[in-house]
């Protein structure tokens, strides 16, 4: 990877990709980081230095809505730096990191603690980082987090991940709470008590995994919608939705007018319990992959808008963590730097079009938490963030050694993945990855 800082710069000759459609033969210029032309009729200054686009594809750089970047406190799993280096090499700009760290982000004071640890290398890659808090402190379902501090503080979301909330008095009183501030509560959707680790099938059977079944997920999601009705200004996240009958839940919601929004995880896109690796146990995931009558329904669900975007849900562990049966083994795996792939292979496939290819991958989960202009979209006169992309390359089998993650929990590890990623640009920095 090299990294240039330039005063004033245009990108000539690309195919322009927004959440409006595509412009070829286009142009982009940036002055001191800031975007002040677009499209086929840009005039750049003689002091620009003048890049060559090769006629590839560049487009908004990506916007995660669920990270788990591990800060602070479990520098073990991952840190600032290589969290940062792998979203910057995934092609983002922003992520939202959740709160299941250590301590829990579930005060003003660990959450200031957790943005210390980052400043550094936001500055270095040029990804910025949002904050989730937690719903109740240590994810206890017990005792209330301060909702109003905490978004004074900056704090976008309000999730337990890792930990459905199981209890309904809870459920109704965090919705209560959040109706009025107008940020989200996103919700990992799972009863506990099933014991399950992979989803029922062939690989399930053949490794003897305890099976995983959908209701935990759906169940829990008919039930929270129950309770959101009680409080219709409040705002209803689903997190990395597995399920097609979640799906249905979410779809009636919606056309009953409730606030309702979802996101789907890269894996359960590309993989169903048909095609994961048994010996690969970075496939213990939570969700689970499930089959692939759930794989083609999430695709649908994308291309339909009952899935509002993707989410990596990068979840990195230590090689202790990973090491076992899958029903000992801790759930998770990495997702920053295999997600793009993911949606050049669902374009190729026909599920996206390059217009909503834009909005599930950047447009969509900026609106979602309502960031500042230049992110997740091409704004004229705000700051510039793009990722550079050959949508065309023939695809290749991905390789541990390639990961910028501390950790190398991946599952895409041995898959084949169509599209490279050429570069980075952040507002005056350009970043090459070859």
């Amino acid at each position: 990877m090299t990294k240039r800082s330039l005063p004033s710069y245009v990108i000539e000759n690309v195919e322009l990709w927004t959440e409006k459609g595509v412009e070829k033969n286009a142009s982009v210029l940036v002055e001191s980081g800031v975007l002040r032309a677009l499209g086929t009729k840009v005039d750049p200054p003689p002091r620009a230095t003048k890049i060559d686009g090769q006629g590839k594809v560049l487009m908004p750089a990506g916007v995660d809505a669920q990270a788990h970047l591990r800060v602070p406190g479990q520098a073990h799993k991952e840190t600032a730096q290589t969290g940062l280096k792998a979203a910057l090499k995934g092609g983002y700009c922003a992520l939202l990191t959740m709160p299941n760290t250590q301590p829990t982000i579930d005060s003003v004071e660990v959450l200031n603690q957790g943005k210390a640890e980052v400043e550094e290398f936001e500055e270095d890659y040029g990804v910025s980082v949002f904050w989730s808090a937690a719903i109740t402190k240590k994810l206890n379902s017990e005792e209330w987090t301060d909702y109003n501090a905490l978004v004074d503080a900056g704090v976008r979301a309000f999730t337990n991940d890792g930990l459905g909330v199981a209890s309904d008095e809870v459920m109704r009183e965090a919705f209560k709470r959040l109706e009025n501030l107008k940020v989200p509560l996103l919700q990992h959707a799972e009863f506990l008590g099933h014991g399950g680790s992979l989803a029922p099938g062939p690989v399930q059977e053949r490794v003897g995994a305890a099976p995983y079944p959908s209701e935990p997920e759906w169940k829990m999601v008919e039930r929270d919608l129950r309770e959101l009705e009680k409080f219709p200004r409040a705002r209803y996240h689903v997190l990395h939705v597995s399920s097609r009958h979640t799906l249905d839940y979410v779809r009636k919601a919606r056309e009953q007018g409730l606030k309702v929004s979802a996101e789907v995880s890269p894996h359960h896109l590309f993989f169903n319990t048909e095609t994961i690796d048994p010996d690969n146990n970075a496939f213990k995931m939570n969700p689970p992959i499930r089959g692939p009558e759930d794989q083609k329904a999430l695709w649908e669900g994308l291309k339909n808008g009952d899935v509002d975007f993707v989410a990596t849900d990068h979840a990195p562990h230590e090689v202790l963590m990973k090491t076992g049966t899958f029903d000992k083994v801790a759930f998770g795996t990495l997702g920053l730097e295999t997600t793009l792939p993911v949606l050049v292979w669902g374009l190729n496939e026909g599920f996206l079009t390059p217009q909503r290819f834009v909005e599930v991958w950047a447009t969509k989960p900026a609106e979602f938490l309502n960031l500042p202009k230049g992110l997740g979209r091409f704004d004229l006169n705000a700051p510039f963030h793009a990722v550079w992309l050959d949508v065309n390359a023939p695809s290749s089998v991905y390789d541990e050694s390639s990961i910028a993650s501390l950790s190398k929990n991946s599952c895409f590890v041995g898959a084949e993945l169509p599209g490279k990623i050429l570069g980075a640009f952040h507002e005056d920095r350009t970043f090459r990855f070859w």
